[in-house]
């Protein structure tokens, strides 16, 4: 059977879209499913996935409607979306157009809440010891809140009126929907790496888990709970209790009360001044008392160790020590004469020719002193000396 009529691609795509658009029954309707294939363009417009048990259908959202969305939507959440049918003539493909999104029950974002609550809780990213405390005194304090809204005048409000002089820097940011994550987490960065800010306040106003789930993101909670510098949430209300307040170093129940608790009041911030001054001023004293009195024992040290009474002390010590040893050499002196007198009369009582003297002899035979009358003999002759010469005599007889 022959074809009645021929048409190209574009002419046969083009005819569809024109149905499609003509049809009411495809425009201003609600579509329920779960979303899958979740990808933001760098335009701003969100492509994702709508399926059941068993279809599926591709689904676009421009940048406008994906600004107003009130959550950030993630793959595996259930949603119903309004929009409308469209036909993409360059793919050739049926489409859903997305003006708005609107989750089915928290039932989703609270089982991944409690799961992601559990994993962080276990890594100990909400432990009490890695709590920074908040200085006492700030310089400049940093918040991240969304530049419209009650939430930075509360905090405007009450930091001026608790101190005219307090420094507030604002580091603008989207607070819920597509985008927000990043901007939140990039805005901690930045004012961490900023010297002057002391302490940084991350807030919002209240809402629905949903609308708060930017601060139940893995990404914020860390960029949290691993700042550098002490962090204060005060998200929502008292009742609203995020991921983001468990891993902050504080939490507060309101940016009001966030305020509060960073900002002292001027009179009260003066009188702890003065405080602070008189007992920087009475440290100061006591800490120079106390210099003073090691400087003296210092001196003193000094003095003592100067080498002129260092030489006087070792010129007094040489002069005890030459008289000790001129003392010393005086009574060996003594000592040796006295006992070269006593060995001089012990050689003088000892002395041979001493005997002489009291009628005594020495008699020698041939140069050979004899003792007996056996060592001469007949015609020898004698040598016999007294104490007062000697006479030579010749043997006659002798008698034993």
């Amino acid at each position: 059977m022959a074809h009645k009529l021929t048409l190209s691609i574009s002419q046969l795509n083009e005819y569809i879209r024109r149905v499609v658009q003509q049809d009411p029954m495809l425009h201003g309707l609600s579509i329920r499913g779960e979303i899958s294939n979740l990808k933001l363009h760098q335009t701003g417009t969100l492509f994702f996935t709508l399926k059941d048990e068993d279809a599926a259908i591709s689904c676009v959202m421009y940048p406008q409607a994906v600004q107003g969305l009130a959550f950030a939507p993630f793959d595996g959440m259930k949603v119903t979306a309004a929009g409308s049918i469209g036909y993409y003539t360059r793919g050739g493909q049926l489409q859903f157009y997305a003006d708005s999104l609107q989750t089915q029950g928290v039932g989703a974002l609270y089982e991944r809440l409690m799961a992601l609550k559990a994993k962080l809780l276990q890594e100990g990213l909400f432990d009490k010891e890695n709590k920074k405390p908040i200085p006492e005194f700030v310089n400049t304090i940093g918040v991240v809140s969304s530049p419209t809204g009650a939430v930075i005048h509360d905090i405007l409000s009450v930091a001026l009126r608790r101190d005219p002089q307090a420094r507030i820097l604002l580091c603008p940011v989207r607070v819920q929907g597509i985008g927000a994550t990043d901007e939140v987490v990039q805005a901690i960065s930045l004012l961490e790496r900023m010297s002057d800010v002391s302490v940084i306040i991350v807030a919002r106003g209240g809402g629905s888990i949903e609308n708060l789930w930017t601060f139940n993101e893995e990404a914020v909670v860390r960029a949290v709970a691993g700042c550098s510098k002490p962090v204060v949430s005060a998200v929502g209300h008292e009742t609203d209790v995020t991921l983001c307040d468990l891993a902050a170093d504080m939490r507060a129940p309101t940016p009001s009360a966030a305020a509060e608790c960073v900002v002292v009041e001027r009179a009260e911030r003066l009188a702890r001044m003065d405080q602070l001054e008189q007992k920087l001023a009475q440290m100061m004293c006591q800490r120079m008392e106390a210099e003073a009195r090691r400087l003296d024992f210092i001196s003193l040290r000094l003095s003592s160790m100067h080498p002129g009474r260092v030489l006087e002390s070792e010129e007094k010590r040489l002069k005890g020590l030459e008289k000790q040893l001129e003392d010393a050499a005086l009574r060996r002196i003594a000592q040796e004469e006295q006992r070269a007198e006593q060995a001089a009369t012990a050689l003088e009582l000892l002395n041979p020719f001493r005997v002489l003297s009291r009628g005594y002899a020495i008699v020698r035979r041939q140069e050979r002193v004899i003792s007996g009358a056996a060592q001469a003999a007949t015609g020898d002759i004698l040598t016999i000396q007294m104490h007062d010469g000697s006479i030579h005599a010749g043997v006659i007889d002798r008698e034993e």
